[in-house]
């Protein structure tokens, strides 16, 4: 993070290097970690050696793929948490690279959380969130073929992927007034729906969504969510502090969409992230949080955006590095808790 504060006087060969060679780290780290450093590893040990059938309809058809490929050539799990980060970290440094004016500071940001939550656990998601990125890049500039095949590659490797299709929905264009109204309500609203524990899992029917729907259900049903679901939201202050940018980046919209030209999509995304916690959260804790940690991942890019509400901007850049350290503190207490709850 300290690099973010001189990165504008990087000479771009320089800032290209250096950016690359924390990539590798990045990936090294993710590629060389114990199974039982991190949550969720050893279940994905469990299910890259117990890939035999080709015709899994549960697991995603490039994680089966993979799996085949490096058991046939002798190789163990790490090969994979190798071949899931060569991808996964590459994809989200290029995304950062394009979409940021100040690359070094988002890639703190990422680094803080979502890096830890994506790339050494969710590997899956980690490269279905990064493809999310490039179809959300696309779409703005109204490249809907290029944003409809990043979506489908990220299908691939996430079926929850799917739900990004939504992008298809929303635009660019500065907030109108009833946007304004709509992005505003929908947290209070969700929050009333969460804690009333209004649950639509009824109203949804039995064959919907084929075995991945099936399986929440039965998690629900045996009890079995805490197991697999992340920490309840108002307990987890990187989501406590993501409601609050979201707040923070709409009131100044109309600043930071003149400084950050995808402001005002990326806000419509959160807006659907906290929707999808929230107006879920009761019907399966496990989907809520899956969607919401997905479409959440362009909240790193709105809190390198406001560091334009500062003046000058190293103001700016000192709030988003101390706020991105306390919220890398937090995660990795997190994790740590969880690893040693579930050993």
């Amino acid at each position: 993070m300290s690099f973010s504060f001189i990165e504008t006087r990087l000479k771009e060969r320089d800032k290209i290097i250096l950016y690359a060679l924390i990539g590798v780290g990045m990936i090294l780290i993710a590629g060389t970690r114990g199974i039982y450093d991190t949550p969720d590893s050893d279940n994905y040990e469990i299910l890259y050696y117990g890939t035999v059938s080709w015709d899994d309809d549960f697991r995603e058809p490039t994680f089966i793929i993979m799996s085949y490929f490096l058991k046939s050539l002798g190789l163990g799990i790490n090969a994979l948490f190798f071949a899931y980060a060569i991808m996964s970290i590459p994809l989200r440094l290029g995304i950062i690279w394009k979409m940021s004016k100040f690359p070094l500071i988002t890639l703190g940001v990422y680094f803080s959380h979502y890096y830890q939550l994506h790339d050494l656990m969710q590997i899956r998601c980690a490269v279905a969130s990064a493809l999310f990125l490039f179809a959300l890049y696309y779409r703005v500039e109204k490249k809907n073929l290029y944003t409809f095949l990043f979506l489908i590659l990220g299908v691939l490797f996430h079926y929850s992927a799917a739900f990004g299709f939504l992008l298809f929905f929303l635009d660019n264009d500065r907030l109108s007034k009833w946007q304004l109204a709509i992005l505003y309500s929908v947290i209070p609203i969700g929050l009333i729906v969460y804690f009333m524990g209004v649950d639509i899992f009824y109203l949804i029917p039995d064959n919907f969504g084929g075995d991945r729907l099936s399986t929440y259900r039965r998690l629900k049903e045996a009890g079995l969510e805490d197991e697999y679901a992340s920490w309840a939201f108002y307990v987890n202050p990187v989501v406590i502090t993501n409601i609050l940018l979201y707040f923070v980046v709409l009131y100044f919209h109309k600043i930071l969409t003149d400084k950050y030209k995808y402001t005002p999509i990326m806000l419509k995304i959160m807006c659907v992230a906290f929707a999808c916690m929230l107006m879920l959260g009761n019907f399966s804790a496990v989907l809520a949080s899956r969607l919401n940690e997905y479409f959440e991942i362009v909240a790193i890019f709105l809190w390198t955006a406001t560091i334009y509400l500062f003046y000058p901007i190293f103001w700016g850049k000192i709030t988003v590095n101390l706020i991105s350290t306390l919220r890398c503190v937090a995660c990795i207490l997190i994790y740590t808790i969880g690893t040693i709850n579930n050993h």
